[in-house]
């Protein structure tokens, strides 16, 4: 190996952080995330950066590891890669993440960068790299031993550019090298060389210095700390460079690390030495089949169902033909599927079946072989309310505006009266409950999945607790803001992006000191670095704001794009908000703003209608149609914008959609008075008081038809009407109406009981 010139310099960091917590079992899962990137669109493309990468993918798969691998991954595809490989790591597992590629040194942190990279504005960092520092936290909250090793060409591929990276947007030079960042106590981290030196490539077609050094110190060492490894490594460095370039570690660790599962195998690895490689021995003499059937879930123990499709034990277990969706864990000696869990949009769909095969060599008296085929349904509950995410769900989700709150209501009801007491569905029954508006069942939900261990349920629940949404005189939720936090900081600790934004979101926006808001700033970015594109929303509109300190609109519109590539119906709002104003020496653009109002009113965007009724009406787009513009806010009154519903009586009460007349005005108003929009409230109220008393019973009437009740429309509350009043007021909880209540108070009392029967959606806001 030649030490060469430092054209592809490269450097190889290796992270241990070893978690303090391990459930029960996992920590016998050993995983390995690898990424190559070298085919770059805008930077010099790396010709060894994949060869390095499969090659560690190939050793550590020799040690026993499970790889997710994958190569020339662009920003979206490193997101989509982080978060298939979160949701399939079991908690307090071994990890292992490897990262050949380009990087920069920005501010003090390090930066992998994505192969559609593209420096075009000062402000394009958080959207066009992923942050070393926060990969490290992320992996370390799933994993109880996690190493992170950082094989990136070190030759500064945006020389001469500066970016901001803060939040007060201070522009930092990029710079070749990695900065040495903390890691977690009982941490070890490798750098391929001292702190500000050069590492070398090395010759063409092979591995740098310390990539290859690893390599061949690996298989010596693999039984020994990882400690002593690199202590040779560094030697190995040393001379292959001719003293030039001298690997530096720091290490925190208070129990040992080795390659090999115990540290108790020293002979180098092969293909075959791996716990779930295929065992290539001799075949056994006897084949037996069994195909199972089984609802789809994380992890399905196979011995006792396989045990009984044979008439009798398994005796010893071994692979000889792999799953392709999955992987076969053997510790303890029995077999457990784990299937390759992958996001997967649920939205008009009613079912997801896997389908796996793989063959096993069995013992006992007669050893055989038997070929296992797997079918995996997955719970109807799973189709119709997973999270998107959820790193203890399986992978299928629906966004909230995606949910079909009365199916998910049923199958996850039934699903956790089947299943009791997985934490997964306890959350999404909470989710149906949400949907369906009943939040009290909801927040109980939540709470319960909480208490057994599933963390996104204790962000749900937390929401619940600060949302000033919430009507905590009609739900008895109490707004409690110390336990919420509490609760967000716990799911934070987990690892949960949502969390992350939530609390994040509140703290930038209110944190009373500035180390607050800057922690905010952290949490919003590191949840957008996994492709949350609420957080990329919340920073989009934060300097986005006039008001801001930090008003930076270029800033805003960053990140607002970086949502709406993501197809996120928040950003498309947005989006249209801005067009609509302008910004800067950026003029109006209402046909723009038409354009993205549509896609996110069409996409379920609570408030995108009355957007776009409000342009109609205004003659932002032609001619002014009222017709047209009340469809729209009625649309958004359905979904519960009181602006749709006190804009819409308004179009009514001035004559501009007959033959529509008070009564269908008092109707709508009435119904925005019960949403949480103070301001439409008081609209709406306004135009109630100049509707006739006749009207509003009419009014009252209609939407007792809507609720089922047979009332004849006539504006004479009779004993019909008042009998039907009850019916419904009693079916909605409502407290019976006093003697001699006018018809007002009638009105409203039937507009409650239709928000009881068709809540609004405060998960859409």
């Amino acid at each position: 190996m030649s030490a060469g010139r430092p054209a592809r310099s490269l450097l190889l960091a290796a992270a241990v952080s070893l978690g303090l917590t391990t459930l029960a079992g996992a920590e016998d899962a050993r995983i390995a995330l690898v990424v190559g990137n070298g085919d770059y669109q805008r930077a010099p493309s790396l010709d060894n950066a994949v060869r390095d990468a499969r090659d560690i993918a190939d050793m550590l798969r020799g040690f026993g590891f499970t790889v997710q691998e994958s190569h020339d991954l662009d920003r979206t595809g490193f997101e989509s890669f982080l978060r298939t490989a979160l949701l399939n790591i079991p908690e307090g597992s071994e990890l292992v993440f490897f990262y050949a590629g380009h990087g920069i040194q920005i501010g003090r942190r390090n930066y992998l960068l994505p192969t559609d990279v593209a420096f075009e504005s000062i402000y394009d960092l958080p959207v066009q790299s992923i942050t070393l520092d926060r990969v490290v936290e992320l992996l370390s909250a799933r994993g109880s031993t996690h190493v992170a090793m950082i094989d990136a060409c070190r030759e500064n591929p945006f020389p001469n550019l500066r970016l901001a990276a803060n939040l007060d947007a201070t522009l930092f030079e990029t710079k070749s090298g990695f900065e040495v960042f903390s890691t977690p106590i009982n941490s070890l981290v490798a750098f391929s060389t001292s702190p500000g030196q050069v590492a070398y490539d090395g010759e063409a077609g092979g591995n740098g210095p310390y990539a290859q050094a690893i390599l061949d110190a690996a298989g010596q060492y693999s039984d020994e700390n990882i400690l002593t490894m690199l202590a040779d490594v560094r030697q190995r460095v040393y001379q292959s460079t001719s003293g030039r370039q001298v690997p530096w570690e720091s290490s925190t660790l208070v129990q040992p690390f080795y390659l090999v599962q115990g540290g108790t195998v020293a002979t180098p690895p092969s293909a075959d030495s791996a716990v779930s490689q295929p065992n290539r021995s001799a075949a056994p003499a006897r084949e037996q089949a069994v195909d199972l059937t089984l609802p789809f879930a994380r992890e399905l123990p196979l011995g006792e169902r396989l045990a009984e499709g044979i008439g009798g034990p398994l005796g010893d277990v071994s692979v000889i033909e792999a799953p392709q969706h999955g992987q076969i864990d053997l510790a303890g000696g029995a077999p457990t599927y784990r299937p390759h869990l992958a996001e997967t949009p649920m939205a008009g769909r009613t079912e997801h079946v896997v389908r796996d095969r793989f063959t096993l060599g069995i013992g006992g008296a007669e050893p055989g072989v038997l070929k296992v085929s797997v079918q995996m349904p997955a719970l109807a509950c799973d189709v119709q309310a997973g999270d998107a995410l959820d790193l203890q769900g399986v992978g299928l989700y629906r966004l909230p505006n995606q949910i079909e709150p009365r199916r998910a209501l049923a199958d996850c009801t039934q699903a956790v009266a089947e299943n009791p007491g997985v934490p997964r569905l306890l959350y999404q029954l909470g989710r149906a409950q949400q949907a369906s508006g009943d939040l009290k069942a909801a927040y109980d939900s939540f709470r319960a999945a909480a208490a057994a261990g599933h963390v996104r349920a204790g962000h749900a629940a937390a929401m619940l607790l600060l949302s000033p949404r919430v009507d905590r005189a009609a739900v008895p939720i109490p707004l409690d803001e110390a336990q919420g936090n509490a609760l967000l900081e716990q799911a934070i600790a987990s690892g949960d992006p949502f969390a992350m934004h939530s609390r994040g979101l509140r703290l930038l926006r209110n944190g009373p000191a500035e180390a607050d808001r800057q922690r905010g700033f952290e949490l919003l970015e590191r949840a957008a670095e996994l492709g949350h594109t609420y957080s990329m929303n919340e920073l989009g509109a934060y300097f986005l704001d006039p008001d801001s300190r930090w008003f930076r609109p270029e800033r805003g519109l960053t990140y607002l794009r970086a949502s709406a590539e993501r197809k996120d119906i928040y950003g498309y709002n947005n989006l249209g908000l801005v067009a609509l104003r302008g910004h800067g020496d950026v003029k109006p653009d209402p046909a723009a703003a038409r354009d993205w109002f549509e896609r996110a009113a069409q996409g379920g965007h609570p408030l995108a209608p009355a957007n776009l009724g409000r342009m109609i009406m205004r003659g932002q787009l032609g001619k002014p149609d009222p017709r047209a513009a009340l469809r729209w806010y009625d649309m958004g009154l359905a979904r519960g914008d009181g602006w749709g519903g006190a804009n819409g009586a308004g179009i009514i009460l001035g004559g501009d959609a007959r033959p529509l007349g008070p009564a269908d005005a008092a109707l709508r108003a009435a119904k925005a008075l019960h949403l949480p929009s103070a301001e439409a409230a008081a609209r709406a109220r306004e135009l109630l008081e100049g509707v006739a008393a006749a009207d509003l019973d009419r009014a009252a009437q209609m939407i007792l038809n809507e609720l089922g009740e047979a009332v004849a429309v006539d504006g004479r509350a009779g004993p019909a009407t008042i009998a039907a009043l009850a019916r419904a007021g009693s079916r909605a909880g409502l407290e019976a109406l006093p003697p001699g209540a006018g018809p007002q108070e009638r009105l409203l009392m039937a507009a409650r009981a239709w928000w009881a029967q068709n809540p609004p959606r405060v998960d859409l806001f």
